[in-house]
């Protein structure tokens, strides 16, 4: 177990982080002075749209089911095969040298047919090609507001970790100021010794907690950098986060747009409609089919071959029963369609939940963030008050510390309520599957969907 869990878990009394924090002063200042590369957040999702393996196998999909469309359609072309063969064999017989005599024979054959009729078949098969296409750019719709989530949420948890950092830089800091001033009382006699030293754990604490709070920041980079599928460590630039705003477009309203164009529901919705194309294919073996065929030969045993045929064919045929596999196909399809209805009717309650979950969450997010945002200026306040009660002997040192907690955990909470309020965006985005045109503030009526730019060829 590390030195930052024990700490954590009370393992460690506050008197022996000095020591931890001696020992983790070399960590400490190799963080401080290595180099990190740092991206905006449109550089994050340009990087995962290019890299994120989720991605590369939902367009791995596309050009599968594109190529199956494609076979659908080439169904429609007729077939031609040209064929060929040269033989020569002893005919067991021999001549009146009494050598054995040999059959030489050249044969060519040029052939075509073309399916006159087949009971609809190839055309829902290419109808149901063309759909599974849909099901899987839909797919890859869903795919790709899903990865820009993760990304989002690992560059704002990736902020957030740096603006703790500067929370316990600041502590730190005020801790410093703190011990001198103690000393200073100490020399006139208005403090003990007691007060000193609590001072200098409360110090030693602070730096602990930065150098956690580093840690923590450093995870957080690496995260981003998994998120955007590369191998090195990222740091958001913290210039580029924009501001809280509230939402100006209604809940219910929200509601409409999301089943409408929700990426979840309209992947769903184009799985139904392959599902219910896939019962019309099975269903084309119950009517006949009609074939049309003919041909060229040329067979000699010369060469060139000089024996000329042809051959033209009309051939049909009735399905009458076939061991019950046309049953079993089409029965197989029809459960296929229940099952997707079920996913279409889940993906449209769980859309409807999860967007009253983080509109709820943004506002929830704004509400708590005003009143942290006081609450620091209160701590602030509240600390200089009691700096100055301790230095005219009306206060204790446990004052000062108690005071200096409050400001660190209103100012953490802060930071928290941010993190929530930018995460929440983030997932309404993903949840309406449209990017909003300022942080918190919808779009204006949809209809662009899938209007969103993408650095991959789209198909």
């Amino acid at each position: 177990m590390t030195a930052k869990s024990l700490y954590r878990m009370g393992s460690i009394p506050a008197g022996g982080a000095a020591l931890l924090a001696t020992l983790w002063a070399g960590p400490l200042a190799a963080q401080g002075i290595e180099e990190v590369r740092r991206v905006t957040l449109e550089e994050a999702i340009r990087t995962a749209r290019r890299t994120s393996p989720a991605l590369e196998q939902a367009l791995a999909n596309i050009r599968q089911s594109e190529t199956q469309r494609t076979s659908a359609f080439g169904a429609f072309l007729p077939s031609v095969n040209l064929g060929y063969s040269y033989s020569d064999a002893s005919t067991g017989r021999l001549d009146p040298t009494g050598q054995s005599i040999t059959a030489t024979s050249w044969t060519t054959q040029l052939s075509a047919s073309y399916d006159i009729l087949d009971g609809l078949r190839r055309y829902n098969q290419l109808q149901n090609a063309r759909k599974n296409v849909a099901a899987q750019v839909a797919s890859y719709e869903q795919q790709r507001y899903q990865a820009e989530l993760a990304v989002k949420t690992a560059f704002y948890d990736a902020v957030a970790a740096g603006e703790r950092v500067q929370v316990e830089r600041d502590r730190v800091e005020r801790q410093l100021e703190q011990l001198d001033f103690v000393r200073q009382q100490i020399q006139l006699g208005q403090a003990t010794r007691a007060d000193s030293l609590q001072s200098r754990v409360d110090l030693n604490d602070a730096r602990l907690a930065l150098l956690n709070a580093q840690n923590d920041a450093r995870a957080a980079q690496f995260a981003l950098a998994e998120a955007m599928g590369v191998e090195y460590r990222l740091a958001p630039a913290l210039e580029i986060v924009p501001e809280p705003d509230t939402v100006r477009l209604e809940l219910e309203r929200l509601m409409q747009i999301a089943q409408r164009q929700a990426p979840r529901i309209r992947s769903a919705r184009r799985s139904l409609e392959a599902a219910e194309s896939n019962v019309k294919t099975q269903k084309s073996p119950y009517f006949p089919s009609l074939r049309f065929s003919g041909g060229f030969d040329w067979r000699n045993s010369d060469f060139p071959p000089k024996g000329r045929s042809w051959s033209l064919r009309l051939s049909g045929s009735l399905p009458l029963f076939d061991g019950l596999q046309r049953e079993a196909g089409v029965a197989r399809a029809r459960a296929q369609v229940t099952a997707t209805e079920a996913q279409l009717r889940l993906a449209e309650l769980a859309v409807r939940s999860d967007v009253d979950d983080a509109y709820s969450g943004i506002e929830t997010a704004l509400a708590g963030l005003r009143l942290a945002e006081e609450s620091v200026e209160l701590s602030r306040e509240n600390l200089r008050v009691n700096q100055q009660r301790y230095r005219f002997g009306t206060a204790t040192i446990l004052d000062l510390q108690q005071a200096q907690i409050n400001l660190e955990q209103a100012q953490v909470s802060v930071i928290q309520r941010k993190f929530d309020y930018q995460v929440g965006v983030a997932r309404l985005e993903s949840l309406l599957g449209m990017p909003l045109t300022s942080p918190g503030a919808a779009a204006a009526e949809p209809g662009g969907a899938a209007s969103g730019t993408n650095d991959r060829t789209r198909p």
